[in-house]
């Protein structure tokens, strides 16, 4: 995985990463919290051996040393515990006790320290010191035993507690919540197969990225004209430009009188697509013909604030009055549309007859281009129909959405259709892509804004109140 790649899955599942430690570490401060402190006091003892007399040897020390782990041993033992119940009359058996008890020898002293943890700090010192004190009389009383035992330290009363600790216990709660957040991101980036980057397009669908188009939603307020002409200043009108642009270098060599916009599936922006790329060639100064051929959820009509009663079903069916009857002048110059008319119960068939093919050719024939809106690829057939019929092919893809087995479905349709895919158009692209950075919405630009605020109308709203309403083709 390409270093960039790793900076995209953090763009889009930094909320992950971030949330992940952030919970982790809230419950591991509030438990902490909760649970009840636990003190723990410590008194010291000092081992001697009984020496005899004259200097003291190495092997004299050596052998209290080993006296003194062997003491540790001996002071836990149920004796000594049982002294220190009955001298504090503690309400515990002697296996509590044992369990809160813990002694540890100094290294390369003759030192032993007794720990005893308990919820009450004051009790903690009572039963370490007491233990001490226990432990001596008894090691005393015992002739056998070689050395003498006495209290280097008495215990004191705890201040701080030793359990819980809340700021060890939050930060490896934040740790290992960064670790299973990332944990978690990889699975999910594993398991994830929907296309996200250009190279996805490219590799399952072999071919171009014309451009990416941001996630957007209209401003409020507005109807659903296209936002290349609505707000032609911004950024995103910028970007079907640039799909525009890339456009006519994909077809430099070939005659293209004809387009087909479609996707994979439906919802993924290729009605969108469609106008808003009309619009875009419209602005150069070409005519354009911009067609509703699915005959199934035709929807184009709503952009261009079109009446959907009569289009190209009428004009199949009818197959008179030549091929101005039925086609709309748009409020965009340039631009002239056909509907789709009246749903038919054979939109394939009606599709792939030889009227259909005439009609296309009449349109092209007028010098204008045509850009064609169809249903998607895997669900009909309809658009593999129309694909043959055209002189190329733009398939759109929604990213985070499309699946690349849907991608490689609809291109090997295309290629059964004998269809030629000019490019594809990666649509609600989030996050920093190539150079452009989209932050999820579409916002107008700031001189757009300031003609909102100021009352003026934006510039594509300017343009169409001065629109010429007359068809684009020759009579």
């Amino acid at each position: 995985m390409e270093l960039r790649r790793y900076f995209s899955v953090l763009a889009r599942r930094w909320w992950m990463i971030l949330l992940g430690p952030l919970i982790a570490g809230v419950c591991a401060f509030v438990v902490s919290g909760l649970l009840t402190p636990v003190y723990s006091a410590s008194s010291t003892l000092l081992v001697n051996q009984v020496q005899s007399e004259g200097p003291i040897q190495y092997n004299d020390i050596l052998t209290s040393e080993r006296l003194t782990n062997t003491y540790a041993e001996l002071i836990r033992q149920r004796p000594v515990l049982q002294t220190v119940i009955d001298r504090l009359d503690l309400e515990m058996s002697i296996d509590d006790l044992q369990d809160r008890v813990s002694v540890s020898t100094v290294q390369d002293t003759q030192l032993l320290r007794a720990s005893v943890r308990d919820e009450d700090p004051a009790l903690a010192a009572d039963i370490a010191n007491t233990l001490a004190s226990a432990f001596i009389t008894q090691n005393a009383e015992e002739l056998g035993r070689p050395g003498t035992v006495s209290i280097a330290e008495e215990a004191r009363i705890p201040d701080d507690p030793v359990e819980p600790r809340t700021t060890l216990n939050t930060v490896i709660a934040v740790v290992l919540g960064l670790l299973l957040a990332a944990g978690l991101v990889a699975v999910l980036e594993y398991l994830d197969d929907t296309v996200k980057r250009p190279e996805d397009v490219e590799e399952r669908a072999g071919a171009t990225t014309l451009a990416l188009v941001p996630r957007f939603r209209q401003p409020r307020n507005r109807g659903r004209a296209p936002v290349t002409e609505e707000w032609p200043h911004s950024a995103l009108a910028e970007t079907f430009r640039v799909m525009r642009t890339n456009l006519q270098f994909a077809s430099m060599d070939l005659q293209v009188k004809s387009l087909l916009v479609t996707s994979a599936h439906p919802g993924e922006g290729k009605t969108t697509t469609c106008a808003n790329l009309a619009v875009a060639i419209a602005q150069t100064g070409r005519r354009v013909i911009v067609v509703d051929s699915d005959l199934r959820r035709p929807s184009l009509h709503l952009l261009f604030s079109q009446p959907n009663r009569q289009g190209l079903t009428n004009q199949l069916l009818l197959g008179e009055g030549g091929i101005t009857r039925f086609l709309r002048a748009t409020e965009v110059e340039g631009i002239t549309f056909l509907p789709a008319g009246l749903l038919p119960p054979n939109p394939a068939e009606l599709l792939g007859s030889p009227r259909m093919g005439r009609l296309l050719d009449e349109l092209t024939a007028t010098g204008a281009m045509v850009l064609l809106d169809s249903p998607p690829l895997l669900s009909v057939a309809d658009a593999a129909i129309l694909a043959a019929q055209t002189d190329g092919v733009i398939l759109v893809v929604d990213a985070g959405k499309t699946r690349h087995e849907a991608v490689r479905r609809a291109r090997a349709t295309l290629d059964r259709a004998g269809a030629r895919i000019l490019g594809a158009v990666l649509n609600r692209v989030t996050g920093r892509r190539e150079g452009y950075y989209y932050d999820g919405y579409y916002s107008a630009p700031a001189q757009d804004a300031a003609a909102g605020r100021s009352g003026a109308q934006p510039a594509g709203a300017a343009a169409r109140s001065q629109a010429v309403r007359r068809p684009m083709v020759d009579k």
